[in-house]
C-alpha cells in the first residue's frame, strides 16, 4: 500500500470520528447548555432578588445540526413591583459541538471542550438604540466554552459607542467582560476598557479615563446572600478632569495612575474587610501634590447582622427615617464589637505625611456611656497617631498657597513655612505635638484604661478638646 494511499485512509478515519464524536457530544453539549441556563437563573436570582430585580434568561431554544446548533434566548429584566418597566435583550448564535469545535480548530486552539458558542445580540424595540449608538455594528457579542469538568469561560466583547445624555456625552472605547465559571457559580470575573470620555459642552467639563483593567473573584456565602469573600482591584491609566467655573477659569485636576484593592476574609461568624486607595502623580492644575496611600480595614464585622442590614438599607425607601428595627439592627452590629482601620499617606518629593487612626467599638451604648464620663468604655483598642515630615509638610502648603494665591513657588515657600512654624508653637507648647525639628508627630494611644498623649497619661475629660485642636493644628 503506498505510503499516501495510507496517510489519506488516516486523514479520513480522523475526520469520520472527529465528526461523529461531534454528532454524539452534540446531544451532551445541547443538555449541559440548558443546564448552564438553569444554573445561571438561580445565581442570578440570589444576586438581584435582594435588590427588588428580576432577571432571568428565557426562551431558551437549539435548533440541531452536525457540527453545530443554532441557538436563541432572551435576557429578561424587570422590577416585579413595576410591570412595565422589564425589557427584553434577545441573543441569537452557534453553538459548536466538541470535542474539537469548528470555531476552535480554525483558531489552531486544539483543547478537549464540550461546546463553545458565539451569541450576538439581536435588534428589538429595547436594543434598536443600542445598534444606533454602536453604528450598526453588534453591540454586544458573548463568546463561550466549557470543558469536560462543566469549567469554562465566557467573554463578552462591547462594540465601541456614542451616547448623549441630559447634559453631555459619553464616548466608549472597547470593552471586553471575561467570566470563569465552575458547576458552583462564577469564580472570577475580568474587565478591560481601552478609553472613555465624558464632555459637557455648556459647563465646559471633560472627564477622561485611559486603559481601565479589574479583577473581581467571589466566593458566595450561602447563609449571607448579599455578602461573598474574595479579591477584587481596579486600575487605570492616566485620569483627567477638566472644569471651567462661573468666572470662566478652567481648572485640571489630573492622576497619573491609580487603584483600589479589595480583599474579604471570613473567620467564623465575621468578616475582615480591606481597601487599598493608591493615586500616583497627582497634580492640579500642573501643580504636584505627589502620591496618595490610602489603606483602610474594617475587621470583625458580624456577617448575619451585616447581612441583615443591607437587606433593611435595599427594601429601604428613599428619604424614610430609620425605623425602631433598623436602629436595632445597627446597635446590634456595634455590639459586635467591629475594629476600623484608617491609614492615609502622602508622598512627595521631600517626604511624607502619614496618619494611623485605629479604634475597635466595645459598644453601641453611646449615651449611658457618656452620661457616666467614661469615655474610654466606648472602646477596646484605640490609636490616633500624625507623623508628618516637616519638610514634605512644607511641600504640600507650598502647592497649595501656589493654587489659591497664584504665587511663584519661592514666594508660596516662603509663606508656607512662616504658616507652619506659627501653627505649631501652640500645640507644641502644649504638648499636643512633638516638633524635633525634621518630624512633627502626635501619639495618642489607650493602653489599659489610660489614654496617653505623647507618653503622657491624659483625663478622659481632655480628650474631646485635644482631637479638635490637633485637627485645627494640622489643618494650616
Amino acid at each position: 500500500m503506498k505510503k499516501s494511499t495510507l496517510t489519506l485512509g488516516v486523514i479520513a478515519a480522523l475526520g469520520a470520528a472527529w465528526v461523529g464524536g461531534a454528532w454524539y457530544t452534540g446531544k451532551v453539549a445541547e443538555e449541559e447548555y440548558v443546564h448552564q441556563f438553569e444554573l445561571l437563573n438561580q445565581n442570578i436570582q440570589q444576586s438581584f432578588s435582594a435588590k427588588g430585580l428580576s432577571v432571568e434568561f428565557s426562551h431558551v431554544a437549539i435548533e440541531r445540526g452536525l457540527l453545530s446548533s443554532k441557538t436563541r434566548y432572551d435576557i429578561v429584566v424587570k422590577d416585579p413591583n413595576k410591570p412595565e418597566s422589564a425589557f427584553t435583550l434577545p441573543f441569537e448564535g452557534t453553538l459548536y459541538h466538541g470535542p474539537l469545535p469548528v470555531n476552535q480548530l480554525s483558531q489552531f486552539n486544539f483543547t478537549p471542550t464540550m461546546f463553545a458558542s458565539v451569541d450576538k445580540l439581536t435588534k428589538n424595540d429595547t436594543t434598536s438604540p443600542w445598534f444606533e449608538i454602536a453604528k450598526g455594528k453588534a453591540p454586544l457579542t458573548v463568546t463561550t466554552s466549557m470543558n469536560y469538568q462543566r469549567q469554562g469561560n465566557a467573554k463578552m466583547d462591547f462594540a465601541p459607542f456614542e451616547v448623549s445624555v441630559e447634559k453631555g456625552k459619553w464616548q466608549v472605547g472597547d470593552v471586553n467582560l471575561s467570566v470563569d465559571f465552575a458547576q458552583k457559580g462564577i469564580q472570577q470575573a475580568h474587565l478591560a476598557l481601552s478609553r472613555a470620555t465624558y464632555q459637557e459642552a455648556e459647563t465646559k467639563t471633560q472627564v477622561q479615563f485611559n486603559n481601565i483593567k479589574a479583577m473581581a473573584e467571589y466566593q458566595p456565602i450561602e447563609e449571607w446572600d448579599l455578602l461573598s469573600t474574595g479579591q477584587q482591584w481596579i486600575t487605570g491609566g492616566e485620569t483627567s478632569i477638566e472644569e471651567t467655573n462661573e468666572q470662566g477659569k478652567a481648572n485640571q485636576l489630573t492622576v497619573k495612575n491609580w487603584k483600589i484593592d479589595l480583599n474579604t476574609v471570613r473567620k467564623a461568624a465575621f468578616l475582615d474587610l480591606a481597601m487599598n486607595l493608591k493615586l500616583d502623580g497627582t497634580q492640579l492644575n500642573q501643580i504636584h501634590f505627589g502620591d496618595l496611600n490610602l489603606n483602610t480595614a474594617f475587621n470583625h464585622l458580624d456577617g448575619e447582622t451585616l447581612n441583615q442590614v443591607l437587606h433593611a438599607k435595599f427594601a429601604q425607601i428613599e428619604d424614610a427615617p430609620l425605623t425602631d428595627t433598623e436602629i436595632a439592627l445597627i446597635r446590634k452590629f456595634f455590639d459586635g464589637q467591629p475594629h476600623f482601620i484608617l491609614r492615609p499617606t502622602l508622598s512627595n518629593s521631600a517626604g511624607k505625611l502619614a496618619t494611623d487612626i485605629d479604634v475597635a467599638v466595645a459598644t453601641s451604648d453611646l449615651s449611658s456611656t457618656l452620661s457616666t464620663g467614661k469615655i474610654f468604655k466606648l472602646f477596646r483598642h484605640f490609636i490616633f497617631k500624625i507623623d508628618a515630615n516637616k519638610a514634605a509638610l512644607i511641600e504640600t502648603l507650598t502647592a497649595a498657597e501656589q493654587l489659591s494665591s497664584k504665587l511663584d513657588k519661592e514666594e508660596a515657600a516662603r509663606i508656607a513655612e512662616m504658616k507652619i512654624n506659627d501653627g505649631l508653637k501652640t500645640p507644641v507648647q502644649q504638648g499636643i505635638l512633638v516638633d524635633d525639628g525634621k518630624q512633627v508627630k502626635l501619639d495618642l494611644v489607650l493602653e489599659n484604661g489610660e489614654l496617653k498623649l505623647n507618653g503622657k497619661v491624659i483625663p478622659e475629660e481632655q480628650v474631646a478638646s485635644i482631637l479638635f485642636l490637633a485637627a485645627m493644628s494640622m489643618g494650616y
